[in-house]
């Protein structure tokens, strides 16, 4: 009898083991857009900032990364369903960390961005709101890598788009 219990114990654990694995696959938001959402257009963001070619780095970023999710298929702004539209409105530099002295060792560049989602079939819009996130740079960083730091918040910054586009709902 004891055998028995033994063998149902390994059995029920064996099935907690299936089942936690088999909960952890692939997750998408398709469905958790509603029906008539098929299509996405991003139209080139504004930029309210000095700095040169930050709105095509954003917008190229955000229309990579809807590709690459597949869940929307990007289509011009006359023919989708959601249209993003949006503006860099500042990318500012500040000390992040400070040294005795006041001596700054690292600095913070914080990109904001505004956006709005509209669903045009419904003519809604989904969200207007800010966006905004931030790369680290060092006390003696060029321009190459104030570039790295802003990449690094865009890259953020699409991520959170991109989570509130498909996660929405």
């Amino acid at each position: 009898m004891s055998r028995l219990c033994y063998s149902g114990k390994s059995a029920v654990f064996l099935l907690m083991i299936g089942l936690l694995l088999s909960s952890c696959g692939y997750y998408s938001f398709k469905g958790a857009l509603p029906s008539h959402l098929k299509s996405i257009a991003i139209p080139l963001f504004n930029d309210r900032t000095p700095n040169a070619g930050v709105r095509e780095k954003l917008t190229d970023m955000l229309t990579n990364a809807f590709i690459e999710d597949n869940t929307l298929r990007l289509e011009d702004e006359t023919k989708a369903d959601l249209v993003l539209t949006g503006s860099i409105n500042s990318i500012n530099t500040a000390p992040a960390v400070v040294k005795s002295g006041e001596a700054v060792t690292e600095y913070k560049v914080t990109v904001r961005v505004k956006v709005k989602c509209e669903d045009v079939v419904k003519n809604k819009v989904l969200f207007d709101r800010n966006f905004d996130d931030y790369g680290l740079m060092d006390e003696n960083a060029g321009l190459d890598e104030r570039d790295a730091a802003v990449n690094t918040a865009l890259e953020q910054i699409t991520e959170k788009i991109l989570d509130a586009v498909l996660g929405g709902w």
